[in-house]
């Protein structure tokens, strides 16, 4: 891959008295951006901005209770724009979908709640080309819907979707399996696995649900816990079949990221004493790994909280920690770490592009 080079780097402030930045998207068609502020705890307001020319102009504004008990404040969990309609969709955790039309028709209007789900929110993502927004719900379902906001799926998590699997497990790595004569190493087969994984949770899991969309967008990924005991990828076609469901891995986290040439889906394991990311096929077999190189301290810190998203064509992989971007490539099956990208941790908003 040929090195990479910075071609814009600027820092907007944001005022010390402002809604806190909770969502951004590319307005690809003006080549601003997107953004929206709020709600907060303190304020149950939304603001959507567009940002342009170094400066905000303000689209919308509206007032967002949080209509579930069991949260503190709503959020938006996913923001979209629509360059040929003009127009902004907010997925929000407390079960709204929300459209804001920039220049509403005659009859339309600016803001609109067209979609509300009861039970609350907890991801969303829009297919590659737009068409199917996919939405995980508190109460452990998957919906489709089309970009009219017409429910086509609804599907039910079940702790039996596991036999959708094809991975087979003999108890190899498990102590009583295990031959333990002098010769017992030299003797293992190196097919098997010294220790097979339970699926235990990490200890900073947050619970979060991911979706991620394979590049076609024939297929979608959704990372979720099961039953409170260990993290499962449930693999579904777009027409809303249970294609796979992942092996056991013992400190998977929330991040998931499918790469668009669609041969790998990445996620995020947390050990004692280091941080991999990990690969999984369509099958939800593992396929791979490398390390993050960061000490305990670091892994505690600034590495405490990690999600993961390739570029387009599926040459990079950027790893976003709390306060820095890392981007990796792959060279003769190996990964390497490109560059580090340094955030500003003070109240700005941080705008690179390579």
């Amino acid at each position: 891959m040929r090195n990479l080079r910075c071609v814009r780097n600027a820092v907007r402030k944001i005022p010390a008295d402002a809604l806190p930045l909770t969502a951004t998207a590319w307005d690809t068609a003006a080549d601003s951006l997107i953004c929206t502020f709020g709600p907060s705890e303190s304020s149950a307001v939304i603001e959507l901005k567009r940002l342009q020319d170094d400066a905000f102009s303000l689209i919308a504004s509206w007032d967002a209770p949080c209509p579930l008990p069991e949260l503190s404040c709503d959020s938006v969990l996913s923001l979209q724009y629509f360059p040929d309609t003009l127009t902004a969709c907010l997925v929000l955790a407390g079960g709204d979908i929300v459209i804001v039309r920039e220049e509403p028709l005659h009859g339309e209007d600016l803001i609109e709640i067209v979609g509300s789900v009861d039970a609350g929110i907890t991801a969303a993502a829009w297919s590659p080309d737009e068409e199917l927004l996919a939405i995980t719900t508190r109460a452990d379902t998957l919906l489709y819907m089309t970009r009219d906001f017409e429910n086509v799926s609804n599907i039910s998590f079940s702790p039996d979707d596991i036999r959708a699997s094809n991975h087979v497990s003999v108890g190899w790595g498990k102590a009583e399996t295990q031959f333990k004569g002098k010769r017992a190493k030299a003797l293992r087969d190196p097919t098997m696995p010294e220790k097979v994984d339970e699926g235990l949770l990490s200890s900073l899991d947050d619970q979060t649900v991911t979706i991620t969309w394979r590049g076609d967008g024939a297929y979608l990924a959704v990372n979720s816990v099961e039953s409170e005991k260990r993290r499962m990828i449930r693999v579904y076609s777009r027409e809303g079949a249970l294609d796979s469901v992942s092996e056991p891995v013992d400190y998977l986290e929330g991040a998931l990221s499918w790469r668009p040439a669609g041969n790998i889906i990445a996620g995020v394991q947390r050990r004692d004493d280091r941080i991999d990311v990990v690969f999984f096929e369509r099958n939800g077999l593992r396929h791979g790994q490398f390390g993050l190189r960061l000490t305990p301290d670091e892994m505690k810190s600034w590495g405490s909280n990690i999600s993961l998203a390739w570029n387009t064509d599926s040459t990079a992989l950027a790893v976003c920690f709390k306060d820095r971007v890392q981007i990796w490539t792959m060279g003769n099956y190996h990964y390497y770490l490109k560059q580090e990208i340094r955030l500003n941790t003070s109240e700005s908003l941080d705008d690179q592009e390579h």
